[in-house]
């Protein structure tokens, strides 16, 4: 009887595991850096959900680190690790730069196989070495390519200003396409970059821009603060552009275009990061094929 009592056991222990394996096998975990609030956010979500939600049960967690002061980023990072390890997913989806720098390096150590999107750095950069289990889609602001399209809707325009926050991806695009330097010329066009802190910053640039400037481009702005360190909302910030602007306002992402806001631009959009991400996520089954040389750049 007891040997029968601890077969019994060993085979209800086995059916046990046999089912939790199953349910992970049908889980996928998407980090986003930001929230939903912000329309890239929801449109990448919504492309993900469109294309995965059907066969997959897929579960979002917004760091948020586009309000939530620089200091608390590492904390949500752990916290996203934390879900992970509680629900064991197939799959992890990581939207933006700080997801993958504060929750990747535990993914690679941890062998999950994983898909990044909306990475502005060199993917790298986050791993002491070259990580195996990752793959995904770069997002790069089309910036050579707006100057020739400014330069046919504004032939005579000599300098242009261009008007970021100072969050992580703002730094990022302002060392990768202005090697951290003021200024660059493309097409025969002199850039001008700014990366603002306060919305009394933000203000200034708008309103003094006519001296010398032609045109502006609006990057990122979601972490513009008042004067007590708060943030701003986006769509004040986007608003009062548009209203008070003296120049045409051009954008580099899709978000900053439309009514009260920029009028157009060649932009990025969050929808078709989720959806290439979503692919490459259905593609990469096996986790030797998820490397770094497989990263997409949709531009």
């Amino acid at each position: 009887m007891k040997n029968i009592f601890i077969k019994f056991c060993i085979a209800l222990f086995g059916i046990i595991t046999f089912i939790n394996a199953f349910s992970s096998s049908k889980d996928i975990v998407i980090i986003e850096s930001y929230s939903k609030s912000f329309k890239w956010d929801a449109d990448y979500s919504k492309a993900l959900s469109e294309r995965l939600g059907k066969k997959y049960k897929l579960t979002f967690f917004e760091m948020d680190t586009k309000r939530i002061p620089k200091s608390d980023h590492e904390k949500m990072g752990l916290k996203a690790w934390e879900l992970i390890q509680q629900i064991k997913p197939v799959l992890v989806i990581l939207g933006d730069d700080a997801a993958l720098k504060f929750v990747g390096p535990h993914l690679e150590s941890n062998k999950i196989r994983s898909v990044y999107l909306g990475i502005n750095n060199n993917p790298r950069v986050y791993f002491e070495n070259d990580p195996k289990y990752f793959t995904g889609i770069l997002e790069r602001p089309l910036m050579r390519r707006s100057a020739l399209f400014i330069k046919e809707i504004i032939p005579n325009a000599k300098n242009v200003l261009i008007m970021f926050d100072s969050d992580r991806t703002s730094e990022i695009v302002h060392e990768d396409f202005f090697s951290s330097k003021p200024s660059v010329v493309f097409s025969g066009i002199n850039y001008d970059i700014f990366l603002n802190k306060t919305f009394n910053e933000w203000q200034k640039h708008v309103i003094d821009a006519p001296k010398k400037y032609d045109a502006i481009i609006t990057g990122l702005y979601q972490s513009i603060t008042d004067e007590k360190g708060k943030n701003v909302d986006a769509e004040k910030t986007i608003t009062w552009t548009s209203q008070n602007s003296k120049l045409p306002l051009f954008a580099f992402w899709d978000f900053a275009v439309g009514k009260n806001k920029a009028l157009g631009g060649l932009v990025l959009t969050g929808y078709t990061q989720g959806k290439a991400a979503a692919e490459v996520g259905v593609i990469c089954k096996n986790p030797r094929d998820c490397i770094p040389k497989r990263t997409y750049s949709l531009i």
